[in-house]
């Protein structure tokens, strides 16, 4: 299965285009300090994990380290707050989840938007070429980088830096878009997961590339946003997928939305739905209020429709 979501999303791409646990070696943060945001706050910071090397691909000469810039976005409380880390699909980049990264934080998370070293939008113009197939094989590397984002946040929000004490070291939510729901899913049920608790994970234009029985009986609730008319990641691949899905488990349907557009900045009708819906889960499942319902609003005649499997 894993191969075939794979091969999936690169041939997708293509047409719409026409064992070792990761360590932290280094934190550096940098002097991005919006106050004025929605967020209250975003640091730019650098986590580098100097144990794996970056592939070299096209005319990239790779390096012996990966080095992952990473937005943080705080929320207006300086208390404590959970952690979700957002990883961003192929071609992806922070920069284009500003306006959902703003809203969760302002929710009350941190949420940390790590650029992947091969995948992200900027590495075209640096390879020479999109290398589609060379730069999605960095699947099981970007899902250690999960762990390397996850272990230096809170690491950071243990010390005196701009995110001190401003990280709550628990359990973290995971989203993924695209090819990034493929690198959270082997983040948290990989061969190197990570070993920091995880207590919800949103799939996004996604899929999981393992084999769709091991979602039987998941170790925490997982929201599912797809397109009814997704090319990449089809309605028969993504709902057996989720009928597999140990409960408590949602899906809000897109209905004709263009692949990874809802999540991103892209402005369509589904935004405001999209963001609610995925704030409410997050309240549920990592803001303590397991029973925050959610609201009416998140269904919109033929544009979304809600499936609660709680």
């Amino acid at each position: 299965m894993r191969g075939l979501i794979v091969a999936m999303l690169v041939a997708g791409v293509v047409a719409m285009l026409t064992g070792v646990r990761a360590r932290v070696d280094a934190v550096v943060a940098g002097g991005a300090d919006r106050s004025s945001s929605p967020a209250g706050r975003v640091v730019e910071i650098v986590l580098v994990d100097a144990s794996r090397a970056t592939p070299a691909i096209g005319d990239f000469p790779g390096g012996e380290r990966r080095e992952l810039p990473t937005t943080v976005y705080l929320p207006p409380s300086t208390e404590p707050a959970p952690l979700i880390v957002l990883a961003h699909g192929f071609d992806g980049h922070p920069r284009k989840f500003t306006d959902l990264a703003a809203f969760w934080s302002a929710a009350g998370y941190v949420v940390a938007v790590p650029r992947f070293p091969v995948s992200n939008d900027e590495f075209v113009a640096l390879a020479g070429g999109p290398f589609f197939s060379e730069r999605v094989a960095d699947l099981d590397d970007q899902a250690l980088d999960i762990s390397v984002v996850i272990d230096g946040v809170v690491a950071a929000g243990a010390g005196n830096g701009q995110l001190g004490g401003r990280v709550d070291p628990g359990p973290v939510g995971l989203f993924g878009l695209s090819l990034g729901s493929l690198t959270v899913w082997t983040a948290v049920l990989g061969d190197n997961p990570t070993d920091h608790p995880v207590d919800a994970l949103i799939q996004s234009d996604g899929g999981f590339p393992g084999e769709t029985p091991r979602l039987a009986d998941l170790p925490f609730p997982v929201f599912v946003a797809a397109s009814d008319v997704d090319p990449i990641f089809p309605p028969d691949v993504v709902l057996p997928q989720f009928d597999v899905m140990s409960s408590p488990k949602f899906m809000l349907v897109l209905h004709g939305a263009a692949h990874a557009a809802v999540g991103e900045n892209t402005i369509t009708a589904a935004d405001e739905a999209y963001r609610v819906a995925t704030t409410v889960f997050w309240d549920r499942t990592l803001g303590g209020r397991p029973d925050q319902p959610f609201p009416d609003s998140i269904v919109i005649d033929g544009v979304t429709s809600f499936i609660d499997g709680s």
